[in-house]
């Protein structure tokens, strides 16, 4: 067995450990209403739910992936974290995630993806100079440039509609286990931005919903039109 296989067993035996906790932890989270923007999706889809008042639950995600409690999700760590929602994504355990499986993903564990919220938006582009008569915020159809973001990238910290989908490699309407690792081992070196093995609570950014939550509302009154007696 070589060096690499048998680090993927060995991920493998710890994911099967951490999986009870994944699952526990998605059931609670299907109980949850979902809460507007204040959700959050891990780097392999796993959502993370909370109450409007609540703090944004990607520190939640983070306590989770971190299992020595160092304040850092290691390499290993992330695959673990990772493969522990593949485990509970494989409900009859063939090692590969299936075209049921993800209906299942999509519609019951985590159905914001099938929705786009219209308070969250990429940042307005302009072809030419802005009107600066205009009240853009008011009256979006006159900046045809601004982009809705799509499914899971709403709530994400990499832009992936669809993480399931999106660790297809070979485009077969399925994701096997080592086609989930090499997308898991993808996201770690995306995230690990700068390559020191390890990823830092604040070296994460902010996700487009928590961006939108977080923004400063427009509060100014409007203008009463006076009519003339």
């Amino acid at each position: 067995m070589s060096r690499q296989m048998r680090f993927f067993a060995a991920t493998v035996l710890l994911a099967l450990t951490a999986g009870a906790a994944a699952t526990q932890n998605v059931m609670a989270q299907e109980a949850l209403v979902p809460a507007g923007l204040n959700v959050f999706f891990s780097p392999a889809g796993q959502p993370f739910r909370a109450k409007g008042s609540e703090a944004y639950p990607k520190a939640t995600w983070f306590a989770q992936a971190d299992g020595d409690k160092d304040g850092k999700i290691s390499h290993d760590e992330f695959l673990v974290d990772s493969m522990a929602f593949f485990i509970m994504l494989d409900q009859n355990k063939d090692n590969v995630v299936n075209s049921p499986e993800n209906t299942r993903y999509e519609t019951q564990i985590a159905p914001e993806i099938t929705r786009v919220d219209p308070r969250i938006r990429q940042p307005k582009v302009f072809a030419r100079a802005p009107d600066p008569t205009v009240d853009i915020e008011n009256n979006p159809a006159q900046n045809r440039y601004v982009k809705s973001v799509q499914g899971a990238s709403q709530y994400s910290l990499i832009d992936e509609p669809q993480p399931i989908r999106a660790a297809d490699s070979n485009l077969d309407f399925k994701v096997s286990d080592v086609e989930w690792v090499a997308a898991s081992e993808q996201r770690f070196g995306i995230l690990d931005a700068n390559a020191d093995g390890g990823i830092a609570l604040e070296e994460l950014t902010k996700t487009p919903a928590q961006a939108a939550a977080e923004a400063p509302k427009n509060d100014k009154p409007k203008k009463k039109r006076m009519f003339g007696g």
